[in-house]
């Protein structure tokens, strides 16, 4: 592991354990972070997004279990970590935004009383005054106009993108070296969606931490992220810098994520993109490509055979048999459509 690496995941797995059956809700992801970098997770709902960043803070519910792999922090193993390590890992340099603040915050106590208390759990030894003091700095940090003031406020009393700073600023209250947002921008109108993602590049700059934003909107990670991981069914379908993914798009999958973004330039009269049928289940994942269901390219060898990476350049990476330049001649090729 080089000194450049913060974050390296290898090989993870991640099961949930039901009554249905094994749901393999992270299958074999792989993928690092440098320090001081933005990268954006993107994908629909339940392909995985989530879950991986919780296994990173080992945050699953109790059905939730890391089945393989490893998830290397500092050069550390996180999935080898006894508890009392691993509660000062999250308390002392990993910050997660979780989503939907409303339910995220205690609606019964103040909003100031929450910081503290997020303060006292990284820095014991600090007293009442100056954990006041440390909290009214971090709202000013996340751009809430009369810091002080809102301290004392419910978290009710506040607005949707308001209450999304607090967050903000509880994850920030320790310097963290590592700062996961889960959907910060769901629910917002774009006015105030603009506005915290200025404010995710400039709390990087600020504080000298790495972010991963996870979110369902490619327009998001265009403006905020340097490089962005599409996940989809559990793993990862593609990875690369911004430019490549938009302007060398490389698995079908992104494809249908792009043309989903509504283009501002078309006026009345066009239906919005989706792309057809729906993710596949978890509990008995396909032997093949997981999106080869919803594939307008999908060939034969896309069912029974899950495709390797193919590396386009040094940082752009695709699990695509189209993009196999010796396709097996004993493989049927033709479409499945």
């Amino acid at each position: 592991m080089t000194v450049d690496k913060l974050l390296e995941v290898n090989n993870l797995r991640t099961s949930f354990f039901t009554f249905s059956g094994e749901v393999q809700a992270v299958r074999d992801v792989s993928f690092s972070l440098n320090r001081g970098e933005i990268i954006g997770v993107v994908g629909e709902s339940g392909s995985g997004k989530s879950v991986t960043f919780l296994s990173v803070t080992r945050l699953l519910s109790e059905s939730g279990k890391i089945v393989g792999g490893n998830i290397l922090f500092e050069g550390e193993d996180v999935t080898q970590m006894p508890t009392l390590k691993l509660r000062k890992l999250r308390n002392n340099q990993i910050g997660m935004v979780f989503q939907e603040p409303m339910t995220s915050l205690n609606p019964t106590l103040r909003v100031g009383t929450q910081i503290i208390e997020r303060i006292k759990a990284f820095n014991k030894r600090i007293s009442n005054r100056e954990a006041s003091k440390r909290a009214e700095q971090l709202l000013e940090m996340v751009r809430i106009p009369e810091a002080r003031k809102h301290l004392n406020s419910y978290p009710y009393e506040m607005s949707g993108g308001m209450r999304q700073r607090v967050m903000f600023a509880m994850a920030i209250a320790c310097n963290p070296k590592l700062l996961i947002a889960d959907e910060p921008t769901t629910a917002l109108d774009v006015t105030i969606q603009k506005q915290i993602l200025k404010l995710i590049g400039s709390l990087r700059d600020e504080i000298n931490t790495s972010i991963i934003l996870i979110t369902h909107d490619l327009g998001v990670v265009a403006e905020t992220c340097e490089r962005v991981v599409v996940m989809y069914g559990g793993m990862i379908m593609e990875e690369g810098l911004v430019d490549e993914i938009f302007y060398e798009t490389a698995h079908q999958y992104t494809v249908g994520l792009k043309k989903s973004i509504p283009d501002v330039n078309k006026v009345g009269g066009t239906r919005l993109f989706s792309i057809s049928g729906s993710p596949p289940s978890l509990i008995d994942p396909p032997k093949g490509c997981p999106f080869t269901a919803r594939c307008d390219k999908a060939m034969r060898v896309c069912v029974n055979h899950c495709p390797p990476y193919f590396q386009l350049s040094p940082t752009h990476r695709s699990m695509c048999w189209l993009l196999d330049p010796e396709m097996p001649s004993n493989l049927a090729v033709e479409s499945v459509q």
